[in-house]
This record gives structure tokens, C-alpha cells and sequence, in this order.
């Protein structure tokens, strides 16, 4: 998540190959004579191109002749550590950095060296102690403040973080790792203008710097400015071709404007990282576009890795729901309310129970998620047309009115609410709900079919016989000639 200045033991070291072969051999106070031997085993124990078997005997050697001034034994101690790091040998490497650090306990790098491997491990709370004690010698070097902010990040100190990076920056204005850091830091805590500035810095300094693109992509789409968040993404994609999360983001924002491209960037983005979070991403794009099978093989891998969130199986049940498996539905939506309840589940689990004519299920639903959100159009369709179907009228009556006092423009309501006053016969309250559906969706063949039918019962046979015949020219499977009560 953050960067590093010292991320390495070989940054730590400080000095060049060949002065640190020429301080062993000169520092030795024993009188030892082999000079060159000493210094071709020096060279070779700080030659990082060497792979660690072979640096290791070198370096073990130099320490173990003896008569080094503490400094540079210290030296030795971590040019070993880092060998021995390189051989996965982690408890061998910890004991020599814990002996560079006895070795010269005024050491910054002995000091990060070791706190870096601490960090290395998760282990913060020692890393810390050591990132503390560097600073009480040397508080002028941001690179430790750099680290330290991460230790207390990562310890849930954010302020303290914070203020470290920003005492990073003051020593040093260049420092683009402590502005990358910094800006982690108020991007995860919702401060996104400031989070903006620094990347922009970032940027600024590294054009090319793939991650700051794409972690400024992200400020900019928490915010809401999609374009430049679009732009950024795709700017990540260019510089880091390998990086799955920018594929999956370019893909997530071209889903409604275009979903080939859109499409095309999440399979990359799951080609790269198969356990992506494009392939939730994806199963939402193959729901929007009518194909519920390919969702629903996207959104079984998701929830197989058991990584699933409330939204996987939220959308698994329509994908269910869709292909006519309701009970499957159901149980997904159930585990979606479990895990964080929500208007959405309910609804959805509503209108699923009410396909089962499981009538008192859905009214629960329908009512939990009013409760939730007591305007919410959905859950006030879904409750009055339970409602209805239960034979409890007037309380759908009551639901329809609301719906269509919220959202005059409703056509479906206006629908729905004159085949409740058909139902409760009343007719020309019906026509008029039929005909104000009509007005806003001309061409709805079941609206003018039972408006005929309403009209034939209040005698006006010549409005009946009109709308019979529009009805029919729209959908001939709605009657052979004789008018007939509507569907419900």
C-alpha cells in the first residue's frame, strides 16, 4: 500500500563497494597482514550481484578474522544480513541485523535495516521501536519519516502517519515518496481534494508512475469527475500493462457508455488477476445486458473464493431470479440481508416471493424496506401489488396514490391503480387511471384492453369497441373477439 525509501538493505549500507573493501582492510587495528585476501573477501561480501552463497562465506569470513572498528563491523553485519535475506534465510538475517545494531547502536541504518525487516513482516510495533531510536540520532532524514509514518499507519495511528509524511515533505519538498505515502493516507480517509494534491505532485515529478495515475483515477471517481477519472485509468493501463486493477477501473467506467470496450477491460483485467474484482464488475455488466448465465458463472467464482460482499449475492439472486430459479434466488438475497441489509434485497426477495404467491413473505420484505426508506418506489409498487393479489385493496389503493403523488410521470401506477378500481368496481375511476397511463404510454396493449373492458361495464360500448381494436392491432393474444376481465 505505501512506498519506501528503504526498502532494501543495500540502501542502507551508504557507501560503494570498493570504499567499503578499503575501509575493512585499513580499519583492521590486529596487525593482520593478508591484505588482499581480506579485501577480495570485502569486495565480494558487498557485491549485491553476487548471488548470496557466495557472499555469504566472504562476508563470514571478514567477520569472523576479528579486529574491525565496531562501524564497520556493523557494516559487515548487514551486507551479510541482506545475503542472507536473498537466501530466505530470515532467521540468520534478523540475527545479523540485531548484531549491526549492538555493533553501533548510533547506526541509523543498522537501525532502519532492522526496522525495515520488521515492517517487512508486519511486525510494527517493533519496527517502530527501532524507527524511534533512529530519530533520536539523525531527525533530520525524512526517508525515516517516511517509514515511521507507515509503521503508524499501518498501527491505526493516522494522524501520527500523517504528520510524519508531512514532516518528510518539509525536510525535503521533493520527497515523492513521502507525497505518495501521504496521499494513501488521505485517500483512504475520504479527504480526496487533498488526496488529489499530492498525487498530482506525484505525478508531476513521475509522469511515468503507473500507481499514482491509477490511485489519482481513484480520487477522481470517489469524487464524481468520471472523465478525468477515465482518462487516468487509461493513462495506468498505458504505463502499467500488466496491472489488473486499472484494466478492472477503465472497465467499471465504461460500462454504460460503452460496454464492448468495457467489456474487453475486464477480461483483461481477469486474465491478468483471475481472482479480480472485475469478475464482480463483469457479472454486472452480463446482468445489464440481458445474458444472466455468464453473470451468474462470474458471480459462482466470487462467491466461491469466499471473498463475497452483500452486493455478489445480491446480484447472484437476480441472476437466479432471472433464469426462473426463485428458490435459489431467495436463499442468495437472504445472505445478501444477512451481511448487510438493504432496501435492494428486500425488494428483490419481495417481488421473488410474490412470483411464489408466497403473498405474506413478500408484504414483509416490501415493508422492511419502507422502513428503510419510506419513498422508496419500488418497495411501494411491490407492497401494492401484494396487496392487491391478497385481496387487501384499499391498503394497495393506498400505495398506488402515493407512488403517483411522488412521481406524477409513473405510467405503471396509474396502471396498476385503475385495476384496483376495477377490481373494486369501480369503473370510471378505473378508465380515468387507464386513460392518464395511456396518456404518458400510448401503445400499451393490456392498458387499452381493460380500459374496454371498464368502459363496456359503464355502457359506453363505441370507446369500448375503439380500445378493443387498438388492443388487439398491438397484441392479437389478448382476446379473439369477446372482451374479457383483466389478468391480474
Amino acid at each position: 500500500m505505501f512506498a519506501s525509501r528503504q526498502s532494501a538493505l543495500a540502501l542502507l549500507l551508504g557507501v560503494t563497494l570498493q570504499a567499503c573493501a578499503a575501509a575493512l582492510a585499513q580499519g583492521y587495528d590486529s596487525g593482520y597482514s593478508d591484505y588482499a585476501l581480506l579485501r577480495e573477501n570485502g569486495l565480494v561480501c558487498f557485491d549485491e550481484r553476487l548471488p548470496p552463497p557466495k557472499r555469504i562465506p566472504s562476508c563470514t569470513l571478514v567477520i569472523d578474522r576479528g579486529g574491525l572498528e565496531k562501524r564497520e563491523l556493523a557494516k559487515v553485519y548487514l551486507a551479510r544480513a541482506q545475503a542472507f535475506q536473498g537466501a530466505a534465510d530470515e532467521q540468520a538475517a534478523l540475527k545479523d541485523l540485531s548484531s549491526a545494531v549492538r555493533s553501533d547502536p548510533r547506526s541509523t541504518r543498522a537501525l532502519m535495516g532492522r526496522g525495515n525487516y520488521y515492517a517487512s513482516k508486519s511486525d510494527y510495533s517493533h519496527a517502530l521501536e527501532d524507527y524511534d531510536r533512529a530519530l533520536k540520532i539523525e531527525h533530520s532524514d525524512p526517508g525515516i519519516y517516511d517509514d515511521r509514518g507507515n509503521a503508524l499507519y499501518a498501527l491505526g495511528r493516522r494522524d501520527e502517519a500523517l504528520a510524519d509524511f508531512t514532516r518528510a515533505i518539509a525536510l525535503d519538498p521533493h520527497d515523492v515518496t513521502a507525497y505518495s505515502n501521504r496521499a494513501t493516507a488521505y485517500l483512504a480517509s475520504g479527504r480526496l481534494d487533498l488526496a488529489l494534491a499530492d498525487l498530482t505532485q506525484v505525478i508531476r515529478a513521475e509522469p511515468g508512475n503507473g500507481k499514482a495515475l491509477y490511485d489519482r483515477g481513484t480520487a477522481y471517481e470517489r469524487s464524481g469527475e468520471l472523465d478525468k477519472a477515465l482518462d487516468d485509468y487509461r493513462n495506468a493501463v498505458r504505463l502499467r500493462p500488466s496491472f489488473a486493477p486499472a484494466y478492472a477501473a477503465v472497465g467499471r467506467l465504461l460500462k454504460a457508455k460503452n460496454p464492448d470496450a468495457a467489456l474487453a477491460a475486464l477480461d483483461e483485467a481477469i486474465r491478468l488477476d483471475p481472482g479480480s474484482a472485475a469478475l464482480g464488475s463483469r457479472a454486472s455488466l452480463s446482468l445489464s445486458l440481458g445474458r444472466p448465465e455468464l453473470a451468474l458463472r462470474d458471480l459462482d467464482q466470487v462467491i466461491a473464493r469466499g471473498g463475497a460482499d452483500s452486493i455478489a449475492y445480491l446480484d447472484r439472486g437476480v441472476a437466479h431470479e432471472k433464469l426462473g430459479h426463485l428458490e435459489d434466488a431467495i436463499s442468495d438475497y437472504s445472505r445478501s440481508i444477512e451481511l448487510a441489509p438493504g432496501t435492494a434485497a428486500h425488494i428483490d426477495r419481495g417481488y421473488a416471493y410474490v412470483r411464489l404467491q408466497q403473498l405474506d413473505k413478500a408484504l414483509v420484505d416490501f415493508d422492511a424496506a419502507l422502513q428503510i426508506d419510506p419513498q422508496n418506489m419500488p418497495a411501494l409498487l411491490g407492497r401494492a401489488q401484494a396487496n392487491q393479489a391478497s385481496k387487501h385493496l384499499a391498503a394497495s389503493l393506498e400505495d398506488y396514490t402515493r407512488v403517483i403523488q411522488a412521481d406524477p410521470s409513473n405510467a405503471t401506477a396509474y396502471f396498476r391503480r385503475g385495476n384496483v378500481h376495477f377490481d373494486q368496481r369501480e369503473f370510471s375511476a378505473a378508465v380515468s387511471d387507464y386513460s392518464d397511463s395511456l396518456r404518458l404510454d400510448p401503445n400499451q396493449a393490456l392498458a387499452l384492453y381493460n380500459r374496454a373492458v371498464a368502459a363496456q361495464h359503464l355502457g359506453r360500448l363505441k370507446d369500448a369497441a375503439q380500445d378493443r381494436r387498438r388492443a388487439l392491432a398491438l397484441d392479437p393474444s389478448l382476446g379473439s373477439g369477446e372482451l374479457r376481465a383483466p389478468d391480474k
